[in-house]
């Protein structure tokens, strides 16, 4: 059995633990979201969440870069991106719903920025793993994006087409990560597989369609545990 003593995590508000909270209308930290779970069940290892709100695949690496200048040191650390880099400046869409938009990082590059961020992992003696995303809800998220006043449904549906476009440009990025675990013959987390086995997914999601909300949380913690058992890693 490999020992993990230090743990990195590299992600955004999905592995941050964000929720939108429906009672105050915002959006907040979950005290027991799926890392923090974890970090209470392995109290001897050192877990840092480097996970930030919005981040994407460029951003982090500009950041991940710049730490293991600074001599940052782990066993092992996970990368989760990808929510962020598929999305779109949706009130843009909807201001020029017969012109052409590109999501804040295109396919290509995530692709290559996450081949970057596993590269600089591997140079530094340090274990990558990566971790695909959870399922959305177009019809929850398309409700939410066309909420503001500034963001007019019908023209953002008509350059979408239909909304579950919206599912299908997030899951072509998580099938990019499945991808380049296999290219790199490197750890997976599956955490979309146990949500698409549940018919009534959305109801592990926020208001928003996208963040995990704490029945979700729960459920990508016990994913990440199993995972760990799979690859007899010593972390829980």
């Amino acid at each position: 059995m490999e020992i993990i003593k230090k743990i990195g995590i590299w992600g955004d508000s999905i592995l941050k633990g964000v929720i939108f909270d429906e009672a105050v209308g915002k959006y907040r930290s979950l005290k027991n979201c799926a890392v923090n779970l974890i970090k209470k069940r392995n109290l001897n290892i050192d877990i840092k969440n480097n996970s930030r709100f919005g981040c994407t695949a460029p951003k982090a690496e500009k950041n991940l870069e710049q730490f293991l200048n600074d001599g940052y040191s782990a066993d092992l650390v996970v990368l989760e991106f990808g929510g962020n880099d598929c999305d779109h400046n949706w009130s843009e869409v909807s201001a020029d719903p017969d012109g052409e938009h590109y999501p804040n990082t295109t396919l290509s590059e995530f692709i290559q920025s996450m081949h970057n961020m596993i590269n600089l992992l591997i140079k530094h003696k340090i274990q990558p793993v990566l971790m695909n995303l959870p399922p959305i809800s177009a019809e929850k998220y398309f409700n939410w994006i066309t909420k503001p006043d500034n963001v007019n449904a019908d023209n953002v549906l008509h350059w979408l087409k239909e909304k579950a476009v919206i599912y299908r440009q997030q899951e072509k990025y998580s099938h990019a990560i499945d991808n380049m675990a296999r290219e790199y013959n490197i750890p997976l987390i599956d955490v979309r597989a146990p949500f698409l086995e549940i018919r009534d997914y959305d109801n592990y999601l926020c208001i928003d369609g996208i963040h995990l909300n704490e029945k979700g949380q729960a459920l990508m913690s016990k994913t990440i545990e199993n995972f760990a058992h799979a690859n007899n890693l010593a972390i829980v």
